[in-house]
Order: structure tokens, then C-alpha cells, then sequence
């Protein structure tokens, strides 16, 4: 449903009351609440609006904090929003660097940590700052690897003490509850499930709810389930398989304790928690009333569909797949074996859904991840080939091309019709930009002397749907806001087009292409360090854009 028109808007009789200026920790945290929900209406239709409402929430956050310095709910729910901001595209795209902004929720969250170290929800988050930091580090380059190694390091212990906590919190609820049972010796009831999740904290009026008087604000505490246990499992896991693809096959060893934990993880602590997790109620979903026309010019996008347990299931086979690539990097296994593995562990998350005509929504992310190990094992296959001082054996290119054929089949069913309407124009665009490297690094090999015939004739009809692919990131991303993600769209359907013109034996340089010669110099470097092109490739599009 539209927006109404003002002019339908039955006029307010009365004017609204000049807001007084905080006098309280109260005061400060309601202004802010207004200010953070007044942007969230505003934030699918016009995320510049809402960008405006959410910094000055911060500015009530922090004038409170200069009053207050040790509020720990002003100092949280500041650090929270700040984190959440960066996580919205839409938003991240109007703000200055993401790194830079990543840095001052991570200090917020420190800051938050300080005053209360004993809370797991901070404690929690700052994990996930620290990882969402460690990524953007590593995907400007070589340089942000180092200190997103230690940054990646500190998360992973977070989460594993996390998790013990957590699992020792729950532990002990059980306990108690069996022990209370026992002692009346009665039947034990059935476990009543939590009340759905709300805000961290909440107004409770101090009288009835038709008082106009102060409200007294509250810190609401969820009990730990079977579920935040599986979520914590999923996130610890996640920021371990972002920890081994930052380091070289050399510090594996030096990584042996996290490792060791994450597989404990794996085969001890997740089917413990989803065997408690299929006897544990989940709480009845609520649909909450609308409170009136919704701000919003964009289609709402899609729910999750997945499950914690899956999402788990999933975050220990991304795991694995890893140690795998690990392993084979640092040569102690074969293509064979390291094939066979990657196809063993993402057997049971996606069977079936190649065949089938139309996808199961919780299988979405399965396949995405699996394709992403099918790219990464190319690409280590492909690296591996360059070290060497032998030419590429039949077997290992013959693996190679496999791997990418195949994901790029399962990244075509889910980029198509039915199935693309489960997926966000976010989604869509990291995907088409993804098929794009798959068909560039399939030309890259139809070009080796090495190449059967079949991979040689197709050359010319990867090299362009590479081009079709990456235009379909750029304009997927222009729907999404993700600015980012189109400017890197953007250079490689240029990069793509070079080629192609190249193998037609006739470029012409654009002057658009010369104004964005910077970015797609920086994007290319990666493109070439990633496998997708080759050096001499690389070295072509740097002379013809010179």
C-alpha cells in the first residue's frame, strides 16, 4: 500500500508540544528511541531521512553518555545502532568510509564492555564488529590481513567463551528445573516456550497504560534456548572460516587450538543442541499490528527461511570446507580427495535441489555456500597450478572446470525465475557478480595450450556473458543502494569488455572507460590475485587503458 497523500491526513487539533530538553538517563534514552524510530519508517523509502533521524539519535546518545558516563544502556544501545547502521547498504552507502565507522562502533562497543563485563549480548556483539571489521580490512587488500588476523582471533575467543557461558547458564536452568520437579514429585510439564524477542529495553509504565506520566525504563533479559545456543555455534564457526582464508597453508599450525575448537563445536556441541532444540517450543510467531501507512517506496524483502539448526549445519560444512582448502593449499592433499570432500559435506544441506523445478527457500543459502566452495576450490586449484614448475596436469584442469561449471549451474538456479523472487536485490547482485568471475575464470583456462577443444570453441561466449553478468551485478546493486558493490560491478563489465574486444581483435577505448581508470585499476588487482584473470590478461587491460 502506497503512502497516503498529506492532503487525505486528518489535521492534528493540536499543536504538538515544544519537547523539553532531557533531565534524566530516562530522558536521553526515550529522545533517542523516538529519534531511531522515527528513521526506521523512513529507512526502505528514503534512506537519506533516515540516515538524519539515526545520527541524531547518536548525538541524544552521546549527550546523554557526557551526562551519564556510566550508562551502560545509553553506551549499548549507541554501540548497537552504530553497528546496525553500517550493516544497512542503503545506509552505509550515504555514510563516509565503512572501515572508519566500523572502527567507532568498535570502540563504542569496547566502551560498552567496560561498563559491564559480565553482559553476553555486548560481549556478543563486539565479536561481531570485530569480524565485520576484519572483512572489510581484508577485502581492501594483502595490507589489512595483518591486523584483521588478530582482530579475527580475538572474535573467535569471544564467541567460544560466549558459548561456554551459555552453555553453562543453560546447563544449570535445566538443572534446577529438574531438581524442583523432583522434589515435588510430580509429572514434569512440557517446557513452555520463551516470549518473543523484544528490544533490549522497553518502557514500562509506571501506572496505566493511559498515563501521561514518566516511564520508568526496563532491562529485559531472554533466557538462553536451544536456539541461541545453535546461533552462537554459527557464529563462532563463521568467524573461524573467515580466520582460515585470511592465513597462508604456513600458519595453520599456529591456528591448531581455534581449529581444534571449532571442530569440537562440530561434532560434540551442535547435534547436542539440535537434539535439545527438536524437544524446546519455539515461541508463536505474533504478527504485530501496523501502526499506520508504511514509509516505504521498495518491496519489503523476503524473511529468512532457514532455521538455526540448518544455519549451523551450514556454518560447520563452510567450516570444514576451509580446513580443506587449508590442507590442499599447504599440499597435503590431492585435487581428488580435496574435490571429493567438498562434494561430501554439501551432499546432505543440498540434495535434491539441482533436480528439482522449483527450490526449497531453506536450501537457498546452502547452494549460495556451496557454490563459494566450488569457486574457492578452482581458485586454490588454479594457484596451486602457478607454484608449480610443471604444466597443469589433464586431471587438475579437468577438476578445475568441473568445479566452476557446476557452480555455475547451481548460481543460475537460483538467480532464475521462480527462484530469484526468494533473494534481495543485494543477494541477486553479489550472484550475477560472482557468475561473472566463474565465466572469466572458464575463459582464463579456454586460453591455455592445455585446453581440450570444447573449452577452446567456447571462449568468446564466456568472455561476453561475463560482460552480461557483471551489468546484471551493476544494475541489481543500483536497486539495492549498494553503492559499493556497483562501482566494483561496474569496473569489471569494463574489464570484461576490454577482453572481449581484445579476442575480436579490435578495442576501442571509451572516454568513460579513461575516467574510471583508478577504480578499475584496483579492482583488476584483485581480479588477478583471485584467479579470475590472468597476469597477462591484467597486463593487457593496464596497456589499453594507459
Amino acid at each position: 500500500m502506497p503512502p497516503k497523500r498529506k492532503d487525505f491526513l486528518r489535521p492534528n487539533p493540536k499543536p504538538k508540544a515544544k519537547a523539553q530538553e532531557p533531565q534524566s538517563e530516562n530522558d536521553f534514552l526515550e529522545a533517542a528511541d523516538d529519534f531511531e524510530q522515527s528513521a526506521g519508517k523512513w529507512r526502505a523509502g528514503d534512506a537519506a531521512k533516515a540516515t538524519r533521524f539515526y545520527n541524531r539519535a547518536i548525538d541524544m546518545y552521546n549527550a546523554g553518555l557526557q551526562r551519564y558516563p556510566k550508562s551502560f544502556d545509553l553506551a549499548y544501545n549507541k554501540a548497537n545502532l552504530e553497528y546496525n547502521m553500517i550493516q544497512d547498504e542503503r545506509i552505509a552507502a550515504i555514510l563516509s568510509d565503512p572501515i572508519g565507522l566500523l572502527q567507532e562502533a568498535l570502540q563504542s562497543h569496547r566502551a560498552a564492555v567496560a561498563l559491564d563485563k559480565d553482559n553476553l549480548d555486548v560481549q556478543f556483539n563486539t565479536a561481531q564488529v570485530l569480524t565485520s571489521l576484519s572483512e572489510a580490512l581484508i577485502e581492501r587488500g594483502p595490507e589489512g590481513k595483518t591486523s584483521a588476523k588478530g582482530m579475527l582471533e580475538e572474535a573467535v575467543s569471544i564467541f567460544t567463551k560466549c558459548l561456554a557461558r551459555q552453555q553453562d547458564e543453560y546447563d544449570q536452568t535445566q538443572a534446577a528445573i529438574a531438581e524442583v520437579t523432583a522434589s515435588q514429585n510430580i509429572e514434569p510439564e512440557p517446557q513452555r516456550a520463551p516470549p518473543p524477542p523484544v528490544a533490549e529495553s522497553q518502557d514500562v509504565e509506571s501506572s496505566s497504560s493511559t498515563t501521561d506520566g514518566p516511564v520508568e525504563w526496563a532491562t529485559v533479559v531472554e533466557p538462553i534456548t536451544p536456539d541461541s545456543l545453535l546461533e552462537t555455534c554459527t557464529a563462532q564457526l563463521g568467524t573461524l572460516t573467515t580466520l582460515l582464508s585470511a592465513c597462508d597453508p604456513s600458519e595453520l599450525p599456529t591456528l591448531q587450538m581455534h581449529v581444534e575448537s571449532g571442530l569440537d563445536t562440530i561434532e560434540t556441541k551442535i547435534p547436542a543442541f539440535i537434539k535439545q532444540a527438536q524437544s524446546f517450543p519455539r515461541p508463536v510467531h505474533v504478527e504485530e499490528p501496523q501502526s499506520g501507512p508504511q514509509l516505504s517506496l521498495t518491496a519489503a524483502a523476503p524473511e529468512r527461511q532457514s532455521t538455526p539448526e540448518q544455519d549451523a549445519l551450514l556454518a560447520a560444512a563452510n567450516f570444514q570446507a576451509a580446513i580443506c582448502e587449508g590442507r590442499y593449499r599447504a599440499a597435503q592433499s590431492t585435487t581428488m580427495d580435496y574435490a571429493t570432500k567438498v562434494e561430501q559435506l554439501y551432499a546432505p544441506l543440498t540434495s535434491g535441489a539441482i533436480e528439482s523445478a522449483t527450490l526449497d527457500p531453506t536450501q537457498v543459502d546452502a547452494l549460495s555456500a556451496y557454490a563459494d566452495a566450488l569457486f574457492s576450490m578452482a581458485s586454490a586449484i588454479s594457484d596451486r597450478q602457478q607454484s608449480s614448475t610443471s604444466p597443469p596436469s589433464s586431471e587438475d584442469l579437468e577438476a578445475q572446470w568441473t568445479a566452476l561449471t557446476h557452480a555455475q549451474t547451481i548460481l543460475t538456479k537460483l538467480s532464475s525465475a521462480p527462484n530469484a523472487s526468494a533473494l534481495t536485490a543485494s543477494q541477486l547482485a553479489n550472484i550475477f557478480s560472482v557468475r561473472g568471475d566463474i565465466d572469466l575464470s572458464r575463459f582464463h583456462i579456454s586460453l591455455l595450450e592445455a585446453a581440450n577443444s570444447t573449452w577452446a570453441k567456447s571462449k568468446a561466449v564466456l568472455v561476453s556473458n561475463a560482460g552480461v553478468f557483471y551489468r546484471g551485478s551493476r544494475s541489481y546493486a543500483d536497486r539495492a543502494g549498494a553503492a559499493a558493490t556497483r562501482k566494483i560491478a561496474d569496473a569489471k563489465a569494463i574489464v570484461a569488455e576490454i577482453l572481449k574486444q581484445a579476442l575480436n581483435g579490435n578495442v576501442q577505448v571509451s572516454p568513460e572507460w579513461k575516467a574510471k581508470t583508478e577504480e578499475i585499476m584496483r579492482v583488476l588487482q584483485q581480479m588477478v590475485e583471485e584467479g579470475v584473470i590472468s597476469v597477462d590478461n591484467g597486463e593487457h587491460v593496464i596497456r589499453t587503458l594507459a
